[in-house]
């Protein structure tokens, strides 16, 4: 990673960003806990939930900027982890990702908006959508929606990461 990325890795429960200097910062704020926290698990959730749940990812990344500003200009961000790929995979409507998938802010916009009005039933079919990530989708979005808007990203990088473990 260059020294002004950033590296964004979506857990269920946290999302980790690290700098490119090696700094590492937790948002308690993964999938799972938007999903169990401010969705209330909602099939779909409203149109307030919503907003609560990329607020709290931008509140957190609030409080990680304050301590390290120069996150807020970075410029090279890859988001890794299932739950990123679980949203790329979506996004592609496949189950393998490309070595060097960008997902776009548009594109991301709309993945959102398609996903947070589906009810389980119809959310469960959508094509590269695993099992596993049918109830967390909707949270996905919102930490990799809020962290783009808050960072004012055009696109972001998505990797599986395993290599950065």
């Amino acid at each position: 990673m260059n020294p002004g990325g950033l590296s964004v890795h979506i857990a269920d429960r946290t999302v980790e960003i690290v700098t490119g200097d090696g700094r590492s910062f937790v948002l308690p704020v993964g999938p799972l806990v938007l999903h169990d926290g401010p969705l209330e698990r909602a099939d779909p959730p409203a149109p307030a939930m919503l907003t609560n749940a990329l607020g709290l990812v931008h509140d957190h990344l609030d409080d990680i900027i304050i301590e390290a500003p120069t996150i807020a200009a970075a410029a090279d961000v890859v988001a890794t982890g299932a739950h990123a790929l679980a949203m790329a995979r979506v996004e592609i409507g496949a189950d393998d990702v490309p070595d060097g998938y960008v997902l776009s802010r548009a594109d991301a916009d709309e993945v959102f908006r398609t996903l947070a009005v589906e009810p389980l039933v119809d959310r469960r079919h959508n094509p590269g959508l695993e099992e596993t990530h049918v109830e967390s989708i909707i949270g996905t979005c919102c930490v990799i929606l809020g962290v783009m808007r808050r960072l004012d990203l055009t696109s972001i990088a998505v990797a599986d990461g395993q290599d950065e473990r």
